[in-house]
């Protein structure tokens, strides 16, 4: 069995023109795969690295150039995605479980093979070595990559985002805090697959929520709503105390149990002066 572990590097949409819009079939493409293969051991044994030339936001974001240094030419002489995915997928192999800081690019990555028609590429063996590091070191907030190469005093000899660089320090980190318990690889699709489920449970609820005062605790009549991706928003009015109110729900993610958290909050003149938060479990009244 090998371990891949893999750093990727996006491009996003930027409004260069008027008439540019985003395409809300894929939010990032994917622009480098950058990849280290381990044996059994956590020797490594193999690299993978690959330009790839995107289709759907041609043109760099200039933040992305900021922080990556690939620009437009560089990409433009890139491969590719559908050919690289293709050779990245048979250099993976059969046996080998996938392994990432955190789950933004097993996430991206499979939203850009389903996009370009690529299906033969597994997730069922996903290993997040963000999540080992953070009880490694008993810690409650995701940290930074570079972060991490500090605490453990790796050597930094490449610089940072840039995605084979960045997965040859997760690579060093791995080695320092991976114990082979096999609990800690998951089946990362089916996982997916059922918290998508819970999150379209839950924003069904949304909207169905009764925004109150938070300080009668009047329920009031809603004026005005809008949802946004895993968030809802809600305006009303208190007769009784003669206040504005705006009511936000979210879904939040806590240890990988999806609930509602919601808050109403008093407003004048669009600025906040008071707010009451409900529990985190989907709410009572919805």
């Amino acid at each position: 069995m090998n371990y891949i572990v893999f750093d990727l590097e996006f491009n996003m949409f930027f409004k260069f023109n008027e008439w540019d819009y985003a395409n809300p079939a894929l939010k990032s493409e994917i622009i480098q795969i950058g990849a280290v293969k381990l044996n059994e051991s956590l020797e490594t044994i193999d690299q993978f690295n690959s330009i790839i030339r995107p289709v759907i936001y041609k043109r760099i974001n200039p933040y992305v150039k900021k922080k990556t240094t690939i620009d437009t030419r560089t990409v433009n002489q890139g491969t590719p995605f559908v050919q690289t995915i293709e050779s990245f997928n048979s250099w993976v192999g059969r046996d080998s479980v996938l392994c990432s800081w955190g789950h933004d690019d097993i996430l991206g990555l499979r939203d850009n093979s389903l996009f370009f028609g690529f299906k033969s590429l597994s997730l069922d063996r996903f290993i997040n070595i963000q999540q080992i590091y953070m009880h490694f070191e008993g810690l409650n907030k995701q940290p930074s990559l570079e972060s991490a190469v500090e605490a453990l005093e790796i050597e930094k000899t490449f610089p940072f985002h840039d995605a084979l660089s960045d997965a040859i320090y997760t690579a060093e980190i791995f080695k320092k805090v991976y114990n082979f318990s096999e609990k800690v690889i998951i089946n990362w699709e089916k996982v997916q697959r059922e918290n998508e489920e819970k999150i379209l449970e839950l924003k069904n609820l949304l909207d169905k929520v009764i925004i109150s005062c938070p300080q009668c605790g009047k329920d009031l009549h809603k004026t005005k709503e809008i949802s946004k991706a895993k968030k809802y928003f809600a305006h009303g009015y208190c007769d009784h105390c003669n206040l504005p109110i705006r009511h936000i729900s979210r879904i939040i993610n806590n240890d990988g149990e999806y609930s509602i958290l919601s808050k109403n909050s008093i407003f004048v003149k669009d600025k906040v002066i008071e707010e009451q938060s409900a529990s985190s479990s989907p709410p009572a009244k919805a």
